[in-house]
């Protein structure tokens, strides 16, 4: 009877610690084990039950704020767990903006460029302060905004970080008609996605002056609400979405002409001379597929004139012609025979990876002349036409299957 009184009475004391506790579950509350192992216990309390361990470096997730000294925490195979704060290291918290129109800028001054205005209520990835500031993620891009605009029960434990490193700054001040600023020597950007299109102006309805390929270095000029005015190398300025580029610090690195790494791979005369012995003729099918070029990106979409993701827009296309594809890009690349990028020929199937825990993440379509036909997340053209010289291909290309025979 005794002993039922004790493990009740510490259920009870474990439910009021867990009830009391203020809550910060979130998904980017994270911490780093600084102790070369640490017990997760219970609850908080070095009497608690030890329910398993955790080494240095390991990486937790913080669930809850116990407010004595102990963190509630995560990690694989451990739930519900209860830490000491003096073994870990706070590296990132999610933290909730309490202003409206708060100003976003470069660096921790409130002197440097202002790359967009914060609303009351968002929430940001927050990984550090410096004095008066805190480095947040904003649009892709790591930013700063000050500590009277946010909150977080979390906020004070992050740890001080160095301010970028820039010798001036750039001041721009842009409108819709005139951008003459010098393009600024310590902050470049780099594209993230398959195909970014390069605009007059910031807005999605401008005039496309050029579409950049992922990798390709900009010189960044200056900001305006979620756009960010770059400089190519033939000295054509324009607007490109910040959501869609990562901002860096330091010089810009030179961009590499890949044209000849893989021209030698593709040869024209093969897939000329190539004949189609099924009853789809590859040719037949590109010529189909071309008649939905600017079909909107739509994830999970497989409406050839509404929109499509990557893999449904080649399951929609293969489907017109009787053939049944897998659904994603992963289960297309487990069909067909696989063929070299030299014997490629209109209608094989091109995949690529960008990253992430598969293999795959994107699939594709060759037309021929060493190009091919796709719907890349991220392109304001929707499907669209690219080549295997750019740098997305060339640093992403796996390999390719032939369905048709």
């Amino acid at each position: 009877m005794l002993k039922q009184k004790i493990i009740t009475r510490s259920i009870f004391a474990g439910c009021l610690l867990t009830l009391a506790m203020s809550s910060t579950a979130l998904a980017s509350n994270l911490a780093k084990v600084t102790a070369t192992s640490v017990n997760l216990r219970s609850y908080n309390s070095t009497q608690a039950r030890i329910l398993g361990s955790a080494k240095i470096g390991e990486t937790l997730t913080i669930t809850g704020n116990a407010n004595n000294g102990w963190f509630k925490v995560n990690k694989p195979g451990v739930t519900d767990a209860f830490v000491n704060a003096q073994y870990i290291s706070i590296y990132q918290t999610d933290a909730t903006c309490i202003s409206d129109e708060a100003s976003v800028r470069t660096n921790p001054s409130a002197t440097s460029i202002e790359v967009g205005k914060a609303k009351k209520g968002q929430v940001f990835v927050t990984s550090g302060k410096y004095g008066n500031w805190y480095q947040i993620k904003f649009n892709g891009m790591q930013c700063y905004i000050h500590s009277d605009n946010m909150q977080g029960s979390l906020l004070q434990y992050l740890p001080e970080v160095q301010a970028p490193t820039s010798s001036t700054e750039t001041t721009a001040t842009l409108d819709n008609q005139t951008a003459s600023n010098e393009a600024s020597n310590d902050i470049y950007a780099v594209v993230e996605v398959p195909s970014l299109n390069l605009r007059e102006f910031p807005n999605t309805n401008s005039k496309i002056l050029r579409a950049l390929t992922s990798g390709y270095n900009l010189s960044v000029i200056g900001y305006e609400d979620g756009w960010i005015l770059v400089e190519d190398d033939d000295k054509n300025q324009g607007f490109v979405k910040a959501e869609y580029i990562n901002l860096k610090n330091g010089k810009k690195p030179e961009n590499t002409n890949l044209d000849e790494l893989i021209q030698e791979t593709i040869t024209s005369d093969y897939e000329k001379n190539f004949k189609f012995t099924g009853d789809v003729d590859g040719r037949e099918l590109i010529e189909y597929s071309k008649q939905f070029l600017g079909t909107p990106y739509v994830w999970g979409g497989t409406d050839l004139t509404s929109g499509v993701d990557c893999s449904g827009f080649i399951y929609s296309v293969y489907k017109n012609f009787g053939i049944t594809l897998n659904r994603t890009s992963r289960d297309m690349f487990t069909q067909g025979v696989s063929v070299s990028k030299s014997e490629l020929v209109p209608g094989d199937l091109i995949f690529f990876n960008t990253g992430g825990n598969s293999v795959i993440s994107h699939v594709a379509m060759y037309v021929g002349d060493g190009k091919y036909i796709h719907s890349p997340n991220g392109s304001s053209d929707g499907v669209t036409i690219s080549s295997l010289n750019d740098n997305y291909s060339v640093k992403n290309y796996v390999g390719a299957k032939r369905i048709l025979k």
